[in-house]
């Protein structure tokens, strides 16, 4: 394996960029951006053993190639209680979202950071097939998704909770009735599983169906949206935090896939597998667990996408694919997905940054995701992480979230449906 070119440590001393303040909060390990970092230093924030990394990564050039950039990534120690405001900075400011990652160590976190040393080495995902030849099993199941469930789930997850933060008794019983339902609607069915992955650290537990494959279950294809919400001024049990956009719709848009292929009665080659991920809004957390977890057990997934934020228009694009931290030629065939079964969308191309969604602790373990997003992040929801992120803000409708649904549901049969 090739090592990771570190730049120059910083010292410990010199490191300390900033005084603690009588309130600070835990210190906790985080990697993050050169442009969140500054972001960070801005806030004055107190961070200590600052360790500069250099990460090269997969990214559109000028001339419309896709070819390689370095970016600097920092992992440090850093006061637990400023993250909700960096995340804020990284939202309103670069027009991106997230930005960090926690650790559990120094160890761990170094390890997540060399995750992505071979980022430029993971454009092509060897012995996948992308040809889309299964148009008689995908047209007639993208007729039967419905926008008014997507509708319904959205409405349920962000006006039932006060909130679904990661430690709070809503984000644990959005989790409790997430599974129920999900039992409910794989109903009595024996190649369908659904769990819960438990998180040693916070209450909230990640929902996982699955779908066993008929004749290579041992090769998994996820699809997954996150289910925690969050205020960025501070959230507690009584915050309300409803994430109608960020992220109820990815995890309706994502259900509702699901319940066609469930109600249909389709039976997959591979395994599928829908995800709603505890804890993303505090460093991708619940994801990094499930992905650490898969990649230990040597699990074969062999295509991940993301949902989060399905349902918030805020240009005349209708599909924005992420480049950086995702695969290329997954991108490319979730486009081609797009304008074979959606040809009526415009999809068009972003970066979000380091960290900025789930995808990234899949890509960090060297599995092939993309992340199909809303919009142009300089025109996303401006309303997330507050208390206005409701469905009135896109109309009182999914009918964007509906896109991103059957984009789900082609991408789950076109990959399913493969024996090998």
């Amino acid at each position: 394996m090739k090592k990771l070119h570190r730049a120059a440590l910083v010292s410990s001393t010199l490191a300390t960029c900033f005084v603690a303040s009588a309130q600070a909060g835990p210190m906790v390990w985080a990697s993050m951006g050169e442009d969140s970092y500054r972001l960070l230093r801005r806030a004055g924030a107190e961070v200590e053993q600052v360790e500069p990394f250099s990460v090269a990564i997969r990214a559109p050039q000028a001339d419309g190639r896709v070819g390689t950039r370095n970016e600097t990534v920092y992992l440090m120690q850093v006061d637990e209680d400023a993250l909700p405001q960096l995340s804020r900075d990284v939202h309103e400011q670069l027009k991106n979202c997230a930005g960090f990652m926690v650790h559990t160590s120094r160890a761990d976190g170094r390890k997540a950071v060399a995750g992505f040393r071979d980022a430029a080495q993971r454009g092509v995902a060897p012995l996948i097939n992308y040809v889309i030849d299964n148009d008689a099993e995908v047209t007639p199941l993208l007729a039967q998704v419905q926008e008014s469930n997507i509708r319904s789930t959205i409405v349920h997850l962000s006006t039932d909770y006060k909130n679904r933060y990661y430690t709070t008794s809503g984000g644990t019983s959005a989790s409790d009735q997430l599974a129920a339902s999900w039992k409910a609607l794989a109903g009595s069915r024996t190649d369908v599983t659904v769990k819960q992955f438990t998180h040693p650290s916070w209450p909230q537990k990640s929902v996982i169906l699955e779908i066993k494959g008929t004749t290579n279950p041992g090769k998994i294809v996820v699809v997954g949206g996150h289910l925690d919400s969050i205020l960025l001024s501070g959230t507690n049990e009584n915050s309300i935090a409803p994430g109608a956009d960020d992220d109820a719709s990815g995890v309706a848009s994502l259900q509702e896939a699901m319940r066609v292929l469930l109600s249909s009665g389709y039976k997959p080659k591979r395994t599928l597998q829908f995800m709603a991920y505890a804890a993303e809004e505090v460093g991708l957390r619940g994801s990094q667990g499930i992905a650490t977890d898969y990649k230990n057990k040597s699990k074969k997934v062999v295509g991940v996408l993301q949902l989060d934020m399905t349902n918030y228009q805020g240009a005349s694009s209708d599909i924005t694919m992420i480049t950086d931290y995702t695969n290329a030629a997954q991108n490319k065939f979730v486009k081609d997905l797009a304008a074979h079964y959606l040809p009526t969308l415009n999809v068009n191309e972003d970066r979000c940054g380091y960290a900025c969604s789930d995808h990234a602790s899949w890509t960090n373990k060297g599995y092939v995701a993309s992340f199909p997003f809303e919009a142009p992040l300089a025109n996303d929801n401006k309303n997330i992480h507050t208390s206005n992120d409701t469905i009135a803000k896109s109309g009182n409708n999914a009918n964007h979230a509906l896109k991103f649904a059957k984009l789900a549901l082609a991408y789950l049969v076109e990959l399913g449906s493969d024996g090998k």
